[in-house]
């Protein structure tokens, strides 16, 4: 679950309340610094977007706006994304929508996952999976169908994460 901190302007407020002095009250502003803490329930782990961390996965949504899966998947990789910055994931949409190979794999070769995803699909462009690519290895550690719920992707960006 989400949990959001405003860590640093409780901290200010806090301050200025305990010091105040109302004959030099200023009214300068408050910077609000926003701390976003994802928890998995299920285990401990703390992601945390404070923390500088290089991508060592990356989401690839394999695409098409005509595609009945991707329709399914869609708004569940959107509700992941919404609930924070996920440290070391990286999210690629290749966009296949106008059936184009070459175009297809150039966007691949672009987001640096050309080999996994020639690896995956093995020749046939399928559409409606969110691919979880290891950067260094270069290959798929796990694949995300439109039968998993928004729990269940977590969990698997997560597992993909400690593979990485």
């Amino acid at each position: 679950m989400q949990k959001t901190l405003i860590l640093a302007a409780t901290t200010a407020l806090l301050a200025a309340c305990s010091n105040a002095d109302t004959s030099t009250a200023t009214t300068e502003p408050v910077q609000i610094v926003e701390t976003t803490v994802m928890t998995d329930t299920a285990s401990t782990d703390v992601m945390t977007s404070d923390v500088a961390m290089e991508t060592k996965t990356k989401a690839v949504l394999v695409y098409a706006d005509w595609c009945g899966s991707c329709k399914v998947l869609d708004p569940k990789i959107k509700a992941v994304q919404a609930m924070g910055p996920m440290p070391g994931v990286e999210f690629v949409t290749l966009d296949y929508t106008d059936k184009n190979a070459d175009n297809f794999y150039a966007q691949a070769k672009a987001a640096g996952v050309e080999e996994a995803v020639r690896a995956e699909l093995d020749g046939t462009i399928k559409t409606g999976w969110l691919l979880l690519v290891d950067v260094d290895d270069k290959r798929v550690l796990s694949k995300v169908t439109k039968a998993d719920e928004t729990a269940e992707i977590v969990t698997k960006i997560q597992d993909a994460l400690a593979q990485s």
